[in-house]
């Protein structure tokens, strides 16, 4: 347990020593602010302490009591935002009670307070007042997907319920409905039946004010909130109940599995349609999304990738076709390649890390899936107009636009300035991988040096590729000994080749031939055939780009340069060299970089080089976090498709297995099914026990080490991707890692990251000062101490306010510990110096 946690708990317990329980402390604090998220559920923010906690109290109608308890959450200084699990109500259905932790209430009435049921969620459980039980048997919470998967069971053939057929579910058990529901989740693998587990833990399953039933996961079902993928519950057998009870049971389940986010259905089966149409008036104006079966089956006609909104030209593409960055680009096969554009719509299915919809999310423009757009006469009738369109969660909305909107959007989101991206011409050699290092991607590329830094990682030969880097300082030498700079900058000046997309187009062509024509001096020929004879002899050699312009944070560059091979029969290796420099002239390459105002002669060209597979049995890409569901410190995101089609540039109807991966193996089923490949038969997995077990291990290690590097620590948004191939000879190898396209990394204007604040920390100008600050007391004391808990700094102080000088402390995490004047009480928060 970290740390900080480690404190905070201990604070916590000592606080509630000898206190028992008190229902009277309550205190209802008003909502400062209500909003709705982007999965459609509630915000609230409340004035706050950390002395305090959070119940959130819901009701279904404006003229109801306040009867439903939904969440708990501990408080902060200042204020704490408060959510739910299901759909968001108006404001007026809202009530939040304050609690003192050191008087705390015992909600759910099972003699055990609710800050000791927190502290130890999910084994005890502060909304149900079950008892504990073990997991062998079940759970009293389902805490994230984890533990959803470690219950589950999946069953080809399920003669009660046909409906769960080949599906994934967790049996339930809800006993005491009218007073304090107990609410119990069955390990299928252990109790295949209700009645094995209730006769197992002693519980009446067969009494009054019992229910049962099953919740189900459904990966082809869009959710309520739009992702793709949902949960749905229903009773035993599939039988229906009056829509009161059906209502209670929707709110105990999202309650009691917090991961959830407005992804929990009713499914309606044949043996619920009676009760659902006597009360369907009762269900349409309630929050409980409804799935009927044949929902579960039918084909998806809307997924939104990433939601976003957007103005240009509504344009029809082939592959064959190159989009303007003002087009909105409608696709019914997925381009290799996309450079910028507007926004998309393609008729065919994309998959998540599809470099079409890694774009759509690194430009933040929207992007969804729509069946057959055309035969809808709103998209149709818009073909070759101006727009605007907007993806939302489970809708679009598209208009006619006028040019003026247009190129005022386009005004305001492109960069003020130029950027130049850093270039480190010191670095004058080929240089074998175990000479690079992470801190040379300034003079090889961050494909490159990622690539060296990840062969530091005492993982098993093959792997990870070994070879070669080949520094920008040859780019450079290279065009300056030819005078191909001259040449560029004069096709920049060409008033055509700024107006005319197609004459820029073949302009670029020609100089990207003159590129591959132009002769190297003779010691940069002399290096590479010294490097090209190194490797074995025969071998077909892998030359990739490695630009200071793409694998960076913020920035993923995915597709824009083009990697070559060298085959044993092409004679120098200089032929492949001059065709990668080349792809640095390309047409998407150079408008990218025009759009964000980069530098076009301060963007250079390094080579990763190393033996080539081929034949290899499947390749995939996957994601140190979870990016469909946004679980946390869950799951490994995989997406792996057969032989050489490749997940990053599918066929059209090419559907990869997908699979979200247990960060922690804790049993054989220690990994959820999204999707299986299309391309295997009989639902077999492409990605075997054996490579899961690899991948958990070699994902971890690469996250951990690249987030220490990166000086990422506690960001949120990091995460690292990577590349990855079955060889012929059944060899997981990893060929790429780089920063996930949603990490954000933080400036050297915000050096600090804080995190569960009690006392309050910010940065002075300079940063090596910063002020602390007591909202509500006397320091008489701080005190830095590392992670470990050894002291770094400590200073006596009798005010509000201290200044505190860091420069001496090295770049990582501390903690910052402040006694407070009153009753010598202890406050801290964790600091991230850079």
């Amino acid at each position: 347990m970290k740390v900080f946690e480690t404190i905070r708990i201990l604070f916590i317990l000592l606080s509630i020593i000898g206190n028992s329980f008190n229902s009277n402390g309550q205190q209802i604090v008003p909502i400062l602010n209500y909003s709705i998220k982007q999965d459609g559920r509630v915000q609230l923010e409340v004035n706050s302490t950390s002395q305090n906690y959070y119940l959130l109290k819901v009701k279904h109608n404006p003229s109801n009591n306040f009867d439903l308890t939904t969440s708990i959450t501990l408080g902060k200084t200042g204020t704490t935002l408060i959510t739910e699990s299901l759909e968001s109500y108006p404001s007026n259905h809202y009530q939040v009670l304050q609690y003192a932790i050191n008087a705390p209430f015992d909600f759910d009435g099972d003699s055990l307070n609710d800050v000791v049921e927190y502290i130890n969620f999910p084994t005890q459980n502060p909304l149900n007042s079950a008892s504990s039980i073990n997991i062998i048997d079940g759970a009293i919470a389902i805490d994230n997907l984890s533990t959803f998967n470690r219950l589950c069971v999946s069953e080809n053939i399920v003669q009660w319920s046909e409906f769960l057929n080949g599906k994934r579910f967790v049996k339930f058990i809800i006993t005491d409905l009218d007073s304090f529901p107990k609410i119990y989740f069955i390990n299928g693998n252990t109790h295949n039946l209700h009645a094995d587990f209730a006769n197992a833990l002693g519980i009446d399953y067969l009494g009054p004010n019992i229910e049962k039933g099953q919740i189900i996961y459904l990966p082809s079902v869009i959710s309520n909130n739009g992702t793709l993928g949902t949960f749905a519950f229903n009773f035993s057998n599939g039988h229906g109940r009056d829509f009161e009870t059906t209502q209670k049971m929707h709110e105990l389940l999202a309650a009691n599995m917090p991961f959830i986010n407005n992804n929990l259905s009713y499914i309606i089966t044949d043996n619920s349609e009676d009760e659902y149409t006597q009360d369907s008036l009762l269900y349409e104006s309630s929050r409980i999304p409804i799935l009927f079966e044949d929902d579960v089956y039918a084909e998806i006609n809307y997924w939104s990738l990433n939601q976003g909104e957007g103005f240009g030209f509504f344009r029809e593409m082939t592959l064959d076709e190159f989009p303007n960055q003002k087009d909105i680009v409608l696709y019914h096969s997925l381009p290799n390649t996309l450079p910028r554009v507007g926004g998309i719509i393609t008729s065919v299915i994309q998959t998540p890390l599809s470099h079409v919809n890694l774009r759509a999310i690194q430009d933040k423009i929207p992007n969804a899936f729509i069946r057959n757009p055309l035969s809808i006469d709103s998209i149709a009738d818009l073909l070759n107009h101006y727009i605007y369109y907007k993806v939302n969660q489970d809708n679009f909305f598209i208009r006619e636009a006028g040019i003026e909107e247009v190129n005022n959007w386009f005004n305001n989101i492109r960069p003020k300035n130029i950027n130049e991206p850093p270039l480190n011409l010191t670095y004058t050699s080929i240089l074998p991988l175990e000479e690079i290092t992470f801190s040379m991607s300034d003079g090889f590329g961050a494909k490159c040096a990622n690539v060296a830094t990840m062969r530091t990682f005492d993982f098993p030969e093959g792997i990870i590729p070994n070879g070669f880097g080949i520094p920008f300082y040859f780019y450079n030498e290279f065009m300056t000994y030819n005078n191909l700079f001259e040449v560029a900058q004069t096709l920049i000046n060409n008033p055509d080749f700024k107006a005319d997309r197609n004459i820029r187009d073949n302009m670029l062509k020609a100089f990207r031939k003159t590129i591959k024509e132009a002769e190297m001096p003779i010691w940069m020929l002399n290096e590479l055939e010294e490097m090209q004879q190194s490797f074995p002899a025969n071998s077909s050699i892998r030359c990739r780009s490695s630009t200071n312009n793409e694998d960076l944070p913020g920035f993923n560059g995915a597709g824009l340069y083009t990697s070559k091979t060298q085959h044993p029969d092409e004679g120098h290796i200089s032929k492949s060299i001059k065709q990668v420099y080349a792809s640095l002239w390309n047409l998407r390459a150079f408008d990218e970089r025009e759009f964000y105002k980069i530098n076009h002669f301060k963007t250079a060209m390094g080579v990763l080089c190393h033996q080539n597979h081929t034949n290899e049995e499947a390749n995939g890409v996957g994601v140190s976090t979870d990016p469909m569901y946004q679980t946390k410190n869950t799951f490994f995101y995989l997406n792996t498709q057969v032989g050489e089609d490749l997940v990053t540039n599918p066929d059209s109807l090419s559907i990869p297995e997908e699979i979200l991966l247990d960060k922690i193996s804790f049993s054989e089923d220690d990994y959820i099914i999204l999707n299986y490949s299309n391309f295997y038969t009989n639902d077999s997995l492409i990605m075997k026990e054996v490579y899961l077990d690899q991948m958990r291990a070699y994902l971890t290690i690469i996250h951990n080490k690249f987030e220490v590097l990166y000086k990422a620590n506690n960001n949120e948004t990091f995460a690292m991707e990577i590349e990855y191939k079955i060889t012929s000879n059944n060899q997981l190898t990893i060929k790429q890692a780089r920063p996930w396209v949603t990490y954000q990394p933080i400036t050297n204007n915000n050096p600090m990251v804080f995190l569960n604040s009690e006392l309050l920390i910010y940065p002075n100008p300079s940063q090596n000062l910063i002020t602390i600050e007591a909202p509500s007391g006397i320091l008489t004391l701080v005190t830095i101490v590392n992670i470990v808990g050894e002291k770094i700094i400590q200073k006596e102080v009798a005010n509000s306010k201290v200044l505190l000088n860091i420069a001496n402390l090295t770049s990582g995490t501390y903690i910052l510990i402040g006694v407070l004047k009153e009753n010598n009480r202890f406050l801290t928060t964790k600091f991230v110096k850079q």
